[in-house]
């Protein structure tokens, strides 16, 4: 898979860059603090989701089902997003992120969660950050997704990327897990929702970096397709 990216540095130049990658994998279950996994854990227990087998959980999917559209289209009413962070390399090896959504069909998770990650492409957003110009501060950067509620929007997720993984230890976790050998790319786990899973037909989303004064931020609204058998 070959993607190219924007990437906006500290000094406000925007560079393109050629990420590549062969294998993808969804992170689950990927917080350092784990009351709040097991929070999230139990959040999708009561929606009919088994408990994983492993913390961190790895699920592979097809490398090319990520865009960075603003129309996602999914099948029947039971999906929803989920905030995290994407991870790839370019071809020299510099590793980059940008703010993302693992999108997710919630009805298929009860009968394979690996199945119901493959079942929804991902969002990305259009701009992303060189992990090396964030690095040192990576765990004060705010990620934080919202969803429309009464004809306006409330926060549905809300964290710091020092809730979840650092960047080392998820590619560390994914070559370990490889099914294949090639380059990976990886989406870092979510946090737990504020008040429950919500399937809603809107999905807002911000990565902001407090140290350089900077963020990202993307929003799509899903297209339902009839489920027909």
């Amino acid at each position: 898979m070959k993607y190219e990216a924007t990437v906006l540095r500290p000094d406000g130049r925007a560079e393109r860059v050629l990420l590549t990658w062969d294998l993808c994998v969804a992170v689950g279950y990927a917080g350092r603090n784990q009351k709040a996994v097991r929070d999230h854990i139990d959040e999708l227990v009561k929606v009919g989701v088994p408990a994983p087998c492993a913390v961190p959980a790895m699920y592979w999917i097809e490398p090319g089902r990520v865009f960075s559209g603003e129309r996602l289209s999914v099948v029947g009413e039971s999906s929803s997003g989920e905030v995290e962070f994407f991870m790839a390399r370019d071809e020299g090896g510099d590793l980059f992120m940008t703010l993302a959504s693992d999108h997710t069909d919630r009805a298929l998770e009860t009968v394979s969660v690996s199945k119901a990650k493959q079942a929804c492409s991902k969002v990305l957003a259009p701009i992303f950050w060189k992990v090396s110009d964030v690095r040192e501060h990576w765990d004060a950067i705010e990620i934080s997704s919202e969803i429309p509620e009464k004809e306006q929007f409330r926060v549905y997720q809300k964290g710091t990327l020092g809730d979840l993984l650092p960047p080392e230890r998820l590619e560390e976790l994914a070559r370990e897990d490889a099914p294949l050998p090639g380059k990976i790319a990886l989406f870092s786990g979510t946090l737990a929702t504020l008040g429950g899973i919500v399937h809603a037909r809107e999905f807002r989303m911000t990565l902001s970096d407090p140290v350089l004064s900077r963020s990202v931020r993307f929003g799509y609204t899903v297209a339902v397709l009839p489920d027909r058998s």
